[in-house]
């Protein structure tokens, strides 16, 4: 796959969180292949994991540590390795220490990250991969093992909220970019949001025809992330876009719930837009 153009408006700065697994090596390839035309510096983390509760095993621990260092130095060598082969620019960072996502998200404010790839094997996205989501200071590109990025059908899935009208926005600049075929989808769970439904998918379809984007729209009825990853099946979509909540504190931990189950299914790639 080569992406031909850069497919958000602003992207300086890509962040690929890597464990050196099949997946991590599939986002970090896509990573790469977004940076090349985007002109992008990517940044490659590694965090070799000591768990809490790992103090208990003192004796035993600096071995550990040191061999799940080695394997973080790995991991980093490989996306560099493709970085360097593609010509994009990687710096790599790895930490030790107890809960990743911390230090993935620190990294991401601290170098004002605009967008965040993470891989997925099957469905397991991981607690790791999960909490980088909710708590994320931009978005994040989920792309499963196997799947192909691309953008001639991109997909938005709308509940009219001021989170999906974020998501709707960065899809539609996509699509625009990449004279994409842009599929707005909004799901009602009973007949009485049926209505409320053909408003948020009317919404996105008025938004991206003043932008010359051709779109279509689909009210469907039933469990919305089931339904959502049903249309983009058999429109065999490339992209997926949704919006979640920025909320604080104890619910940062937690993607809204749809588009968390959307990932957990779909082989495809999602893309979740956060509210500043």
């Amino acid at each position: 796959m080569a992406i031909g153009a850069c497919p958000l408006t602003k992207l300086d700065k890509i962040l690929i969180s890597t464990d050196g697994s099949e997946a991590a090596k599939f986002a970090a390839q896509a990573a790469v292949e977004i940076a090349k035309p985007c002109g992008s510096t990517v940044y490659a983390i590694c965090v070799a994991e000591v768990p809490i509760f790992a103090a208990e095993f003192v004796e035993t621990l600096p071995q550990v540590i040191d061999v799940m260092e080695k394997r973080a130095k790995q991991a980093l060598d490989d996306v560099k390795a493709i970085a360097d082969k593609a010509g994009v620019k990687c710096e790599t960072i790895s930490y030790t220490g107890p809960e990743p996502y911390k230090y993935i998200i620190d990294e991401a404010i601290k170098n004002s990250v605009d967008l965040i790839i993470l891989g997925k094997k099957g469905v397991m996205l991981g607690a790791v991969g999960k909490k980088v989501i909710g708590n994320a200071p931009c978005k994040v590109l989920v792309v499963p093992v196997g799947a192909t990025l691309n953008f001639d059908k991109i997909l938005i899935a709308t509940d009219g909220s001021v989170y999906s009208n974020i998501a709707a926005s960065e899809a539609i600049g996509t699509a625009k970019r990449f004279n994409s075929e842009l599929i707005a989808v909004s799901v009602a769970k009973r007949d009485s949001e049926v209505a409320y439904a053909e408003e948020a998918v009317k919404a996105v379809k008025e938004s991206a025809e003043r932008e010359g984007v051709k779109v279509q729209t689909v009210v469907a009825k039933g469990e919305p992330f089931e339904q959502i990853v049903d249309v983009a099946n058999k429109n065999a979509v490339g992209l997926i876009v949704m919006g979640t909540y920025g909320k604080t504190g104890i619910e940062k931990f937690f993607m809204g719930s749809v588009t968390e189950r959307v990932i957990g299914t779909v082989a495809r790639p999602v893309m979740v837009v956060k509210k500043k």
